[in-house]
């Protein structure tokens, strides 16, 4: 049976989608409808449900009941989005992801016809050679020359990448077995497990993200080299090496100095582990200092919260939350309406709560 009816537009793939977007078992769903799995396995490979239960359908899944009678405008396949590799990432919970992020692109694509954002400004990077660690921190620089923010720190990560028009946003109730990915569509959009509470590793994933956009456009990535050079990119941005050099504490004898260390982590933002792996990497540290330094934080449980964590201000995502603020209600309602979803969709997948009637004009600089 084929997933389009031609002759009543019903989709069963959009049921399909909405389900896992909700992170919900096909037997999940057919317990909340007082119906069997196979029934739901049938609805979704097209068999037309009633009108009523379409309704009670679009009413537990926070859809409106014309999603199910419309085509996917932007299929999300596994190949656009940039995966950080990791075995214990099931397929349902990847095909749960991806569904999200097949109605956040959907949504997006309808905000830009009423509200203007920021022009996309990634470099064209295709030819430069990538062969080596020493490749992508050029790029890095180049990167850092390109977008003229000098070779200091950057205040916000996050301000700074939606101002490249860039849409970042985090996803609910995902466990943690994911941390962040990117949607390489036509408007790039990285996505954060909101499970994960260190700024310092926020910063770094989406240093980690920007350089999936910049470094591996049209490329399928999650295997060792592409994370590799992704995890280069964004220590050698967020640090260029000329200023890690100069400012990196000298050594305590033969003991790094971990008073300074918080000192230089504070200035720049960035974790203690990351200052270590990148400290060796640019061979200001032995392998030896480095594995004792990680032997260090692990002991005193610095793996997930660091010391200092607590004095960098979070940083929050706000280019979608304001684009949808902005908006009327008519608007709004237009555009839920045009999308097929609910603002109770919207706040239970992505967060973003009830817009407001205001118009207040949203201008980012960089910084």
């Amino acid at each position: 049976m084929e997933l389009f009816d031609f002759k009543s537009g019903y989709r069963g793939d959009k049921l399909r989608l909405a389900r896992m977007a909700r992170g919900l078992s096909c037997e999940e769903l057919a317990t909340a409808l007082g119906k069997s799995k196979q029934y739901i396995s049938k609805l979704e490979k097209g068999f037309k449900p009633s009108e009523e239960l379409a309704d009670e359908i679009a009413r537990y899944l926070n859809i409106q009941p014309d999603f199910l009678f419309t085509e996917r405008s932007y299929p999300i396949e596994d190949e656009q989005c940039h995966f950080r590799s990791k075995k214990s990432r099931t397929k349902t919970l990847t095909n749960s992801i991806l569904a999200r992020a097949e109605i956040l692109s959907s949504l997006i694509s309808s905000l830009e016809d009423e509200i203007e954002y920021p022009e996309l400004n990634i470099p064209d990077i295709s030819d430069r050679p990538m062969n080596t660690l020493d490749d992508i921190e050029r790029i890095a620089e180049n990167c850092r020359r390109y977008w003229g923010i000098g070779l200091g720190p950057i205040t916000s990560m996050v301000k700074f990448v939606e101002n490249l028009g860039i849409i970042i946003t985090h996803v609910t109730d995902v466990d943690d077995r994911v941390d962040a990915f990117t949607v390489n569509s036509k408007r790039p959009i990285i996505i954060r497990n909101d499970a994960k509470s260190s700024v310092c590793r926020f910063r770094s994933d989406i240093g980690h993200e920007l350089g999936h956009i910049v470094l591996h456009e049209g490329m399928i990535t999650g295997d060792n080299l592409t994370e590799s050079q992704a995890n280069q990119f964004s220590s050698a941005f967020m640090v260029p090496r000329v200023s890690f050099m100069k400012e990196f504490p000298r050594m305590r004898g033969r003991y790094l100095d971990w008073s300074a260390l918080g000192d230089f982590k504070l200035r720049w933002r960035v974790s203690l582990r990351m200052i270590i792996y990148r400290a060796s990497a640019l061979g200001l540290i032995t392998k030896d200092q480095a594995r004792q330094g990680y032997m260090y934080l692990n002991t005193k449980g610095y793996t997930a919260v660091e010391p200092g964590d607590n004095l960098i201000p979070v940083e929050e995502p706000t280019l979608l939350t304001r684009s949808i603020e902005m908006l009327d209600d008519l608007s709004w309602n237009n555009i839920l309406v045009k999308t097929g979803i609910t603002r109770e969709l919207v706040r239970e997948l992505f967060g973003v709560n009830k817009p407001i009637s205001d118009k207040a004009s949203f201008i980012y600089s960089v910084g």
